[in-house]
């Protein structure tokens, strides 16, 4: 069974999560041993929606859908006339129905939650939320994989948010529900995540202190103070979260192991200090390329019709590996073709 779309982390089942996770990693052990993916979507084609810009995500799917075979397309919300570019609403309608029946999936970065939300139902083929002011599922999803390559595991973390409710916050809070992680928001009052979405969630809970969330924390998260759209407010943002930054000081209270991320850009300064995320805590740049291995278990699962028996056999071949070092070999080349038959040999 394939998974269709990935508006927010409420789309996936935790065995979803899990799975993506899980193929992420082998997908990457699997390159670095063979040089090389497999062409599982050759023929395919991922067409990319830009209203925003985009360093990681736009680099991190054009990289995967082209290392096994495929290609994308990028368009601009100029050229199709939809997010901040939007001339009339009928556009909408008409660009998805369009570039649905040329690509294989889409993929849309675009601000307003609202828009995203139509993309999604509009769509004939598979989707992904690429971000939005509300949700950010996929760098969510690297996120927890930096973890889980980081502690060993991905669930019985403790994760701190610091600073204000934004969309990160919140597709983690989602993600570390459905992994069976803690997670504590530490925001200032009333700029909080909203009661409605957090409230079901295990594991959740918020705090006004920042060093109380800290506390015993594997990991300590930031991000940018000043949304794209709230340019106006930065002054009065930056007076309110200034006891939010996070410092050395700050990061002394979680646990001495415990990793600084941010989804980045940062402003250092601002959200964080230097000697933070510049230092030996950081795992920054680790968190930015696992959007890369993400986005490959992504577009596996989305396009693989046996993306089910596909994370079967990896899983009992995994089995095989761990049990015999020698094997390791043989379960990477099954997963380049070789029967499995072959490696039970």
């Amino acid at each position: 069974m394939t998974i269709r779309r990935l508006l927010t982390i409420a789309d996936l089942t935790a065995s979803d999560a899990q799975d993506l996770l899980f193929v992420a990693a082998v997908l990457e052990t699997h390159r670095l041993a063979m040089g090389a993916l497999p062409p599982l979507l050759h023929g395919r084609c991922l067409g990319m929606i830009f209203d925003e810009t985009s360093l990681r995500t736009r680099s991190a799917f054009e990289r995967a859908i082209s290392d096994f075979g495929g290609q994308a397309i990028h368009y601009n919300g100029s050229e199709a006339r939809i997010g901040r570019h939007a001339e009339k609403q009928e556009h909408l309608n008409d660009f998805v129905n369009v570039a649905g029946r040329f690509n294989d999936v889409l993929l849309s970065r675009i601000y307003d939650f609202e828009v995203q939300q139509r993309i999604a139902a509009l769509s004939p083929v598979p989707f992904i939320n690429g971000m939005c002011d509300r949700h950010h599922p996929t760098q969510a999803l690297c996120d927890f994989l930096t973890l889980m390559r980081r502690f060993g595991r991905a669930h019985d973390l403790k994760i701190a948010f610091v600073g204000d409710g934004t969309n990160i916050a919140l597709s983690l809070a989602q993600t570390a529900s459905l992994l069976g992680a803690t997670f504590v928001c530490a925001t200032p009052s009333s700029w909080g995540l909203p009661a409605e979405l957090t409230s079901n969630l295990r594991g959740f809970s918020a705090t006004e202190d920042p060093v109380a969330a800290v506390h015993g924390a594997h990991a300590v998260i930031a991000d940018a103070w000043v949304p794209m759209n709230r340019a106006d407010e930065a002054d009065a943002r930056r007076r309110v979260l200034a006891p939010y930054r996070v410092t050395s000081d700050l990061m002394r209270h979680a646990r001495p192991e415990a990793v600084f991320m941010h989804n980045l850009p940062a402003y250092r300064g601002e959200e964080v200090l230097p000697e933070v995320i510049d230092g030996p805590q950081s795992v920054i740049y680790d968190e930015a390329i696992a959007r890369l291995h993400i986005a490959r278990a992504l577009l596996l699962a989305m396009l693989l019709p046996d993306w089910s028996s596909l994370v079967a056999a990896l899983r009992e071949l995994g089995e095989l590996a761990t049990r015999d070092a020698t094997r390791v070999a043989a379960c990477l080349r099954f997963f380049g073709g070789t029967s499995r038959e072959q490696v039970a040999a």
